[in-house]
């Protein structure tokens, strides 16, 4: 019969975790109010290469599109940005019945509608159809009175109309 003997800062380590697990996952404390879920707030790049994902150098003045899954209204634009002189766009969308936030997948995808003119990015004008991405968590901010999800691209795909 083998004998295990831990050290105590091992101890330490393993009930802080166990401690810390069970604060995370434990339900609000009575007379504590859930705050609500404010928006949705998504940032992303634009960079001038075949895919339009990063690294590159940034396209700018692009539109981009962002499209969500509502429930009871199926597939809708909820927000729309442009991207800066870097590539770079943020789009921030309050909260809309229907859509559920606070996921670990977030029901919305960033589109960029293709082609793009020769003199902002001539790798991405020659082809027709949308560079779409998912999105994905980063963090979210926390106020006195509500929480937004912030969401990055996880990179875009492009879908080629033909």
């Amino acid at each position: 019969m083998a004998a295990y003997s831990y050290s105590n800062g091992a101890t330490a380590t393993a009930l802080f975790l166990i401690a810390l697990l069970f604060v995370a996952s434990n339900p609000l404390a009575h007379g504590q109010e859930e705050l609500p879920m404010a928006g949705l707030s998504v940032s992303g790049s634009l960079c001038c290469t075949p895919t339009g994902n990063c690294p590159g150098r940034g396209v700018s003045g692009v539109p981009v599109s962002l499209n969500c899954n509502v429930l009871g209204v199926g597939v809708t634009v909820l927000g729309r940005g442009i991207t800066n002189v870097n590539g770079i766009f943020n789009i921030y969308v309050p909260t809309v019945s229907g859509l559920i936030l606070g996921l670990p997948i977030i029901p919305c995808v960033a589109t960029v509608q293709l082609r793009l003119s020769p003199l902002v990015c001539p790798v991405l004008s020659t082809t027709t159809g949308l560079l779409t991405s998912a999105l994905i968590p980063v963090g979210t901010v926390v106020n006195a009175t509500s929480v937004v999800q912030n969401v990055g691209l996880i990179g875009f795909i492009k879908s080629i109309r033909i």
